[in-house]
């Protein structure tokens, strides 16, 4: 091959590049694709990614160009993070405005110009409000009524008061704190007991993490009056943790009332729907708990100045009626106090008669007991001299024999006693034993080789035990 016959490749890449400047010189070019190897310079405020197409099921790309962003490119990219709340990073499914660039050393790639932030939202709405319709198509607990849904969860009773609340947010959240404040802070003097579940609040895919929190909650058994998701404001991907199918599904068919105060302002998540209550901030989920109650409060007071209305009304309109009872008693009374009155005179005009003939009567039998009594006297005194003679002497009968019933028991004691005494005893040949100047009834507290007086009638023997038999008392040969 001759000299002639080949270039440089800065000839060839200059050629190309001359050749792509012509062509596509001016012109941009708004494209659909995904975002995928995306870095960001934050020192040049750069970005660095490439746009993909994938086949429709999403296993194959079918192109693939490199592509980066600065400048006024980078400007637009931050607009859309803050008017959509999503990050610009890998995964996303983006409209952008691009024009085609070739450089000699880089190759090919195409420079983002713009983004088109309706795009992205309406991605997100596409999502949010095909989970919404899976929500309702699979569960028959959850309801689709106008604009709202009816769901297990929002279908139970708030309990009169609210008392024991369990929170589930993360653990450095704000507004974790702000719902705390409010609710210990209120005005009413109200006391709650506040149980604290943590959990991380943000990201999708963290929101197996979450379920399992919303589940433990349930497992507790604890009776919680109320559960309060709270969570402080973030950017729109920070909340897509709460369009997530199973967390939707699990609050919309939780047995305790469900209350959200997630910060989202801009829009209401599908977690928000499915709840119980939804409000904006953790800040309002708690003023509507303290609402609650303040209304049960209200509602009690306003019974009590209703039954004291009511019990001065129906005071009054029986004090007439009332007032007249007692006229009409004290009339009555009166009435009867008179007729009782004349029935007492009658009574005792009667009373006066009958008791003056019973004096009259007992009068007459007093006099003839009295005459009675008179003629009686002597004849009772000539018998009861009679019964007293014959008493003196029974009495002197008697006393004779039983002092010589009494002589002749006297004189057995005696000779028993006689015949009984110790010097009687050893007259007739016995013997009595003393140990310690005390007379021993048995052998029981005697031990050989002690000393004992043997006492007999006319001498005391002093000896001392070398063996000791026993004795039954049963044998006759003593």
């Amino acid at each position: 091959m001759g000299p002639d016959q080949y270039i440089r490749l800065s000839q060839l890449t200059g050629q190309i590049q001359e050749t792509i400047h012509s062509r596509f010189k001016g012109q941009t070019y708004w494209v659909v694709a995904d975002i995928t190897n995306h870095s960001f310079k934050a020192d040049k405020k750069i970005h660095y990614f490439e746009l993909v197409e994938k086949s429709e099921k999403g296993s194959v790309i079918t192109a693939k160009i490199m592509g980066k962003s600065w400048g006024a490119g980078a400007l637009k990219i931050l607009d859309f993070e803050n008017s959509t709340g999503q990050r610009f990073t890998n995964n996303l499914h983006v409209l952008v405005q691009v024009s085609v660039d070739f450089h000699p050393l880089y190759g090919l790639s195409v420079n983002l110009l713009d983004i088109d932030s309706n795009f992205m939202l309406g991605i997100l709405e596409q999502q949010r409000n095909a989970t919404l319709a899976r929500l309702v198509r699979d569960n028959d607990f959850i309801h689709k009524e106008g604009e709202g849904y009816s769901t297990l969860n929002s279908r139970l009773k708030l309990p009169a008061i609210i008392q024991r609340v369990a929170v589930i947010s993360s653990s450095s959240s704000a507004g974790n704190e702000d719902f705390r404040h409010t609710m210990q802070h209120n005005d009413f003097g109200y006391v709650f007991q506040i149980d604290d579940y943590h959990t991380v609040v943000q990201g999708d895919n963290n929101a197996k993490l979450f379920l399992n929190k919303l589940i433990e909650v349930y497992n507790t058994g604890i009776p919680y009056d109320a559960v309060v998701i709270a969570r402080g404001g973030g950017s729109q991907s920070d909340f897509l943790i709460f369009d997530n199918y199973n967390i939707g599904r699990a609050v919309a068919k939780f047995p305790i009332p469900v209350i959200t105060g997630i910060g989202h302002q801009k829009n209401v998540s599908i977690t928000d729907l499915m709840a119980h209550t939804h409000t904006k901030t953790p800040t309002k989920a708690a003023e509507f708990i303290i609402a609650h109650n303040r209304s049960f409060e209200q509602h009690i007071l306003s019974l009590q100045r209703t039954i004291a209305i009511k019990s001065q009304q129906l005071f009054l309109g029986h004090y007439k009626e009332l007032s007249e009872i007692k006229n009409l008693v004290s009339h009555n009374a009166w009435e009867l106090i008179v007729t009782k009155k004349e029935g007492l005179m009658l009574q005792k005009q009667h009373i006066s008669q009958a008791s003056r003939n019973l004096l009259a009567e007992k009068k007459q039998h007093l006099l003839l007991t009295a005459q009675k009594a008179l003629q009686r006297p002597q004849s009772i005194i000539q018998q009861e001299n009679s019964n007293l003679q014959h008493l003196k002497t029974n009495l002197k009968i008697f006393t004779s024999q039983y002092l010589r019933s009494r002589r002749l028991q006297l004189e057995d004691h005696h000779k028993t006693i006689k015949l009984l005494s110790p010097q009687n005893v050893l007259s007739r040949g016995y013997a009595m034993i003393r140990k310690n100047n005390k007379i021993v009834n048995g052998a029981g507290s005697i031990k050989e080789g002690e000393e004992i007086e043997i006492v007999t009638k006319d001498a005391v023997m002093k000896s001392t035990v070398n063996e000791k038999i026993e004795y039954d008392g049963k044998h006759t040969d003593l």
